[in-house]
């Protein structure tokens, strides 16, 4: 991903809604006996709730470092922003 946003907009880190700390559980991933270091709240209806948590380590943790970051223990994703035009 580039580190230049496009033409008219920016970049910002938002909270990437669905995710949470971890519980001391492995990372999901088949094999992997790594600690999670987040959660994903997935829909699975094979639960009452219809929703199940699935950790995953920092190797599986998709975007990492590049469209996702974990600060203060909240996940957070990089999205394009459209600039806001400034008015004379």
């Amino acid at each position: 991903m580039s580190e230049q946003a496009p033409e008219g907009y920016h970049y910002e880190w938002a909270r990437d809604e669905g995710w949470s700390e971890t519980d001391g559980r492995k990372c999901s991933s088949a094999g992997c006996l790594k600690p999670a270091i987040a959660l994903l709240r997935r829909r699975h209806r094979r639960f009452l709730s219809g929703f199940a948590l699935w950790g995953y380590c920092a190797d599986h943790l998709y975007g990492l470092g590049t469209i996702r970051r974990i600060e203060d223990g909240v996940v957070e994703v990089r999205r394009a922003v459209k600039n806001e035009e400034e008015k004379p």
